[in-house]
């Protein structure tokens, strides 16, 4: 039972990654011609990385229209998006 019950809740933080509902986080990563922007939720980052934990609570964290942005361009894309996953 206890199985299942991980396995659909994974399933489902994976559905909220791809579907970018609510998100809270913008971050741009790799630099032109190669950037992407990940629309992410600052409390699955804060409660699964000690880095972005204390990213966002840095005083200079810049914040645009109610979503913080986060600007990586010394990672690809390819390489963030599993990171992110």
């Amino acid at each position: 039972m206890s199985f299942k019950f991980e396995s659909e809740v994974l399933k489902a933080l994976e559905e909220l990654l791809k579907t970018e509902a609510n998100y809270d986080i913008i971050i741009h990563v790799g630099q032109k011609p190669d950037i992407k922007e990940f629309h992410v939720h600052s409390v699955l980052l804060c409660c699964r990385s000690d880095y972005f934990n204390s990213t966002l609570s840095a005083k200079d964290i810049i914040k645009k229209d109610g979503k913080f942005v986060i600007k990586k361009p010394n990672i690809t894309p390819q390489a963030f998006d599993v990171i992110i996953k």
